[in-house]
């Protein structure tokens, strides 16, 4: 805000303390009874700042001549090395990805009739940083927060055309990418589906697979709850634990989760609606119910009559309380 006009010593009272925090690390300077910006100690700052998102981007160039930017994090899923990456409706392959170092792409042209394009593997460990809200949605606690998120890409599959969300060939990367951004969320503890579990050889995979598809379920069928904010969502199941996290997929949030935690009862109804009408009698599930294009698992531990029994069970109201994480839990995204 300094940045466009500097700010009155007497504005913006009820952001007093925010600014003093500002002059105290010589971000902001007191001139003449105004608050200016110091450039020199905030320009770095100021090269980090994209008006398409907060944070770090990745450069994309096609025969040496820039075409376009990705924001972090997102653009390590989606320019990895060997990705297929569209861009203005065209596909291209990454032949070369610089990061942390120089933080650019190369691509490459490839055949109209290609039939692959990639879908980032990854995993995520969340940390709760600040609680700015918490009630009850019927009897399970849900908070909204500050959220620190850990993000590793591992990997990539090779996706038919047409088959967004069933399962690809896996490919392991040299290296594996990661990045970590604060952004802001909900997290709640769902119950445990007790009835799949006990009558399951595997209790382990069946409970945590519960987890894993209701996550990918309140997410993507929280479009007609809140107005199409999914495809701005992330999310990760602690293994388990029943911890369940849905983000910002911006760094530092874009009120996607705001959108969802308000309306998060109605959600919940309508998760359930979609799990409980689907006709699909795969274990699993499909991709009309617990199947997600986003799922960096390669919707792999998916459960849908656990996940079922976890919506019958918050619906019912069911008491839960956020505990928190162990290391020991696999997060699945």
């Amino acid at each position: 805000m300094a940045c466009d006009k500097p700010i009155s010593k007497h504005e913006l009272k009820e952001h007093h303390q925010v600014i003093q925090r500002h002059v105290k690390h010589g971000f902001l300077t007191l001139q003449e009874n105004q608050y200016v910006p110091n450039r020199d100690k905030i320009k770095s700052m100021l090269e980090d700042y994209s008006i398409r998102g907060i944070g770090k981007s990745i450069d994309i160039f096609l025969d040496g001549r820039k075409v376009g930017d990705r924001v972090l994090p997102i653009a390590l899923e989606e320019l990895h090395k060997d990705a297929i990456y569209f861009l203005a409706g065209t596909r291209y392959k990454v032949m070369e990805f610089n990061y942390p170092e120089k933080s650019y792409a190369k691509l490459q042209r490839i055949a109209r009739d290609y039939p692959y394009f990639t879908k980032a593997l990854t995993t995520e460990w969340p940390t709760i940083e600040t609680v700015y809200e918490k009630r009850k949605a019927f009897g399970m606690e849900i908070t909204f927060c500050k959220l620190h998120i850990q993000k590793t890409v591992y990997g990539y599959v090779n996706m038919e055309l047409g088959q967004e969300v069933t399962q690809g060939k896996k490919v392991v990367l040299e290296k594996p990418l990661e990045y970590d951004f604060i952004t802001k969320g909900i997290v709640f503890h769902a119950p445990r589906p007790m009835n799949e579990i006990t009558k399951s050889e595997d209790e382990e995979y069946v409970e945590a697979s519960g987890y894993h598809a209701t996550e990918h379920v309140v997410i993507e069928g929280s479009n007609m709850i809140t107005g199409g904010v999914s495809q701005d969502l992330g999310g990760i199941s602690l293994g388990t634990s029943g911890l369940i996290f849905v983000y910002d997929g911006a760094i530092g949030g874009n009120g996607a989760s705001k959108a969802l935690y308000d309306r998060f009862e109605r959600a919940l109804e309508r998760s359930m609606y979609i799990v409980k009408e689907c006709p699909c009698t795969n274990e699993s599930g499909c991709p009309r119910c617990t199947f997600s294009y986003r799922c960096g698992n390669n919707n792999e531990f998916l459960h849908k009559h656990s996940s079922l029994e976890v919506f019958q069970r918050i619906i019912d109201g069911e008491e839960t309380e956020i505990e928190d994480p162990t290391e020991g839990d696999k997060p699945f995204v």
